[in-house]
């Protein structure tokens, strides 16, 4: 007997222990993780357990976002790569399916009691997941890829896999005297957000509220699961790097750069001083994050020597929206013009309110 349920506050070790067991499981399947974006973002979760004869058997996260302007949903998960659910890796086949598709069928009943127009599912890395979700009527929407590369090879191998763009431009930066900083303190949280802010201007992206940044350095950096590192020029911040780590994936999260610096190439720095120390931590894999094909950060990405990897994003729609929002149409186009007309003392306070709504 397989029964669904909503897993309440408090459990998140139970929660916890399912993702550290599955061979799907993320950085940001963990409990923490919607805790942190409900907390900052008053989001309601219902993240969906499945028992089996009593014992925990699935697990599914699912983040409930209302907005007037993009559509209520529910996304399995904001703000990050991956979601959707997990089983017990003790399952059979048979019994693994089974538990899937009930939380999907709760997940179904519960985003028409509660008027969500689809359910979004992020990053998807089990084929045998995948065809469950098919056959119970998701449609893929794969916009984005990313690389991987394999940290478990020799630091001057890495070194060798760079392109020779990137590799001079690293060296570049360690000529001009770029030095890297751990942040580890609210100043150096204060300096990383300050550059966000004029990157995102630049970008014509609304911001995330510094909470955001703050809640989940409270959350993970003692635990050393992130880090923000910053990169200074005569003792000037002029750049930054945020990853997760977890299991045996570092997740680049985001990067910042004060424009005005770009030609010392402080980015290629930071991600190569991340390489160089997780290679001998015998860290197993950098993950650098989803990016459109033919864009400019796809190309800098791709010099860094990974593997591509498609990111398979799933959805299932329940009323008249046929489309999730999606950067690359036409009204975002507009917004994303109009917001980088926006002052910085601006869009600190009414970009938080956007990019919630948005919740990509």
């Amino acid at each position: 007997m397989i029964e669904v349920c909503v897993l309440g506050p408090g459990s998140g070790s139970k929660w916890n222990g399912l993702v550290e067991q599955s061979p799907h499981g993320s950085f940001y399947h963990l409990w923490e993780w919607g805790e942190v974006l409900s907390y900052t973002y008053g989001y309601q979760r219902y993240y969906l357990i499945a028992k089996r004869d009593g014992d925990l058997a699935g697990i599914f996260p699912l983040i409930y976002v209302k907005s007037i302007l993009f559509c209520n949903r529910l996304i399995s998960l904001p703000f990050c790569e991956y979601g959707g659910p997990l089983v017990n890796p003790t399952l059979d086949n048979n019994t693994a399916q089974q538990v899937i598709s009930k939380l999907l069928g709760a997940s179904n009943k519960l985003a028409r009691s509660i008027g969500a127009k689809y359910i979004e599912i992020k990053g998807l890395s089990s084929s045998f997941t995948l065809d469950v979700l098919h056959g119970l009527g998701y449609s893929d929407f794969q916009r984005y890829m990313t690389f991987r590369v394999d940290l478990t090879e020799p630091v001057e191998v890495l070194w060798r896999n760079l392109n020779k763009k990137t590799r001079n431009a690293t060296r570049k930066a360690m000529k001009k005297g770029v030095e890297v900083v751990e942040a580890k303190r609210v100043e150096h949280l204060r300096a990383y957000y300050a550059l966000y802010l004029r990157a995102q201007k630049r970008l014509g992206s609304p911001p995330h509220t510094c909470r955001l940044f703050q809640n989940l350095f409270e959350a993970f950096h003692q635990q050393g699961k992130m880090k923000i590192m910053l990169a200074e020029y005569l003792g000037k911040p002029i750049a930054g790097i945020m990853t997760f780590h977890w299991g045996n994936t570092i997740y680049w999260s985001s990067n910042v750069m004060d424009f005005e610096h770009r030609n010392l190439n402080p980015t290629n720095l930071l991600l190569w001083k991340t390489i160089e120390h997780e290679s001998k931590e015998r860290n197993k894999v950098l993950d650098f994050g989803r990016t459109r094909r033919n864009t400019a950060i796809h190309h800098f990405k791709k010099g860094w020597g990974g593997k591509e990897a498609i990111l398979k994003d799933c959805t299932r729609f329940f009323g008249d929206v046929k489309v999730p929002p999606d950067p690359s149409q036409r009204k975002y186009v507009y917004l994303s013009k109009f917001w980088s007309l926006v002052p910085v003392t601006a869009s600190r306070y009414l970009g938080p309110h956007i990019i919630s709504g948005l919740a990509l």
